[in-house]
């Protein structure tokens, strides 16, 4: 690979390294598994303090793990050291350039200033408390979950 596709590999990796954690918790990080893909594909080593972050990561999900049959055999007879191996070939300096962009572009934030969101879609009127409840859950990051007291009102009078 020329050093242009590493310099560019290095610096989408050094951009993904300032994103901020997901609200919303899935199973897989974008911003983990964007870095290690793009590790990949330019040759260079995943950083140590991406590595340490997902480890936390990893060691908070472990909380309730279910236990799955097809996993299980995977992980026991699997190769240790198979690593995902993207096909380098896709990607020339110029994709890269234009991923680099477009991310660029999503970490200032551009879109969410050239396409302002009006204020009555924010706050609309008719039912403003779901709006506001359903906010509020999104900023939590759904981790907390609301008290059957709370359930019952909202079953019982049909309100938010």
């Amino acid at each position: 690979m020329t050093s242009t596709f590493t310099n560019t590999a290095k610096k989408i990796v050094s951009l993904l390294e300032k994103y901020p954690a997901d609200k919303v918790k899935h199973y897989a990080s974008y911003k983990f598994s964007q870095i290690e893909r793009f590790c990949n594909i330019g040759s260079i080593p995943i950083p140590k303090k991406i590595l340490e972050e997902q480890a936390l990561e990893q060691k908070k999900q472990q909380k309730l793990i279910k236990i799955d049959v097809k996993k299980l055999k995977r992980m026991i007879f699997a190769d240790e050291n198979a690593t995902t191996n993207y096909k380098k070939e896709l990607f020339d300096v110029d994709i890269l350039n234009q991923q680099y962009k477009s991310l660029k572009n999503i970490a200032d934030n551009k879109w969410a200033d050239y396409y302002k969101v009006d204020k009555k879609l924010l706050e609309p009127k008719g039912n403003p408390n779901y709006y506001a409840r359903l906010m509020k859950d999104v900023n939590r990051g759904g981790q907390e979950r609301e008290s059957i007291f709370d359930a019952f009102r909202t079953i019982i009078t049909g309100k938010y």
